[in-house]
């Protein structure tokens, strides 16, 4: 539910900007277009915000860098089309296999990384709030929606609770057990 409400949060952000764009002008009304566009690249969870150049002069647009496959260049540049204040999109982005998301790869994306921080504050939530496990002497790592434990607990009962508190938070596929059991 907390990744719904940040989502939710960034997305109205987001959409009550354009009312502000119609009273730039110039460098900043540019530098607004540069930014809407490079933040819905980075939510995008189809492409690699950081491997795309945007300029733009005067309400126009012109794409550089690299995407993954022809159906993400042409994604580009219609994203690019669709932001408010666009005049015309030069598409020069270069296609390389490289420079594509991954399965499981959303190291450059700003919402997995949301969703990572989410997770773990969740999953740390439920370890700190239930009495049968020490929250603080256990750490939270999160990436693609898989869950490490690692630090020390006082019993075999507490890592399986500790493990089975993390599995069932939000959107966890799989959860590492690193945790060392050592007697207080």
């Amino acid at each position: 539910m907390s990744k719904s409400i940040a989502l939710v949060a960034v997305i109205s952000a987001i959409a009550v900007l354009p009312a502000a764009a119609r009273e730039l002008k110039g460098e900043s009304k540019d530098a607004w277009i540069t930014g809407r566009i490079e933040t819905i690249y980075q939510l995008n969870a189809h492409l690699n915000g950081f491997t795309i150049d945007t300029d733009v002069r005067n309400g126009s647009v012109h794409l550089t860098g690299k995407v993954g496959g022809p159906v993400d260049r042409e994604l580009a540049g219609e994203l690019a089309r669709g932001v408010e204040g666009v005049v015309n999109v030069d598409n020069d982005l270069v296609v390389d296999a490289k420079a594509g998301r991954q399965a499981g790869d959303g190291e450059h994306s700003f919402f997995r990384w949301v969703d990572d921080v989410t997770t773990t504050a969740e999953v740390k939530s439920r370890l700190l709030q239930n009495s049968n496990t020490h929250g603080m002497r256990i750490d939270v790592d999160t990436h693609g929606d898989v869950v490490t434990l690692s630090g020390t607990v006082t019993s075999p009962e507490e890592k399986r609770l500790a493990e089975q508190l993390a599995r069932n938070a939000g959107d966890v596929k799989d959860v590492h057990n690193k945790l060392v059991v050592r007697a207080e």
